[in-house]
């Protein structure tokens, strides 16, 4: 398949999984009957990946003490969890 952007019927049919890899590629794909334009065939938006790598960073403080960063849980949360004990070695078995 050459490096043009315009295919008729034939070429496109015969080459569609190279066309659709040049639409991929970022170019638009004009389609011919009998030498007259009926479609474009353009790339859709890119899905979203998700947050970038340290995208989020704004929200945690970076200059803060590291234990401060993160709410501490309460000896009384713990107890009220029943986890307190667990921690201190007095869980009932």
């Amino acid at each position: 398949m050459s490096d043009k952007s315009t295919y008729n019927m034939h070429e496109a049919k015969t080459h569609f999984s190279k066309l659709i890899a040049a639409v991929e590629a970022g170019e638009d794909v004009t389609i011919c009957r009998n030498g007259k334009p009926v479609a474009v065939v353009k790339a859709t938006r890119k899905p979203w990946a998700g947050p970038l790598f340290g995208s989020l960073r704004h929200m945690v403080p970076l200059d803060a003490d590291p234990d401060e960063r993160i709410p501490q849980t309460s000896e009384e949360e713990l107890r009220e969890w029943g986890e307190f004990d667990k921690i201190d070695g007095d869980e009932a078995a």
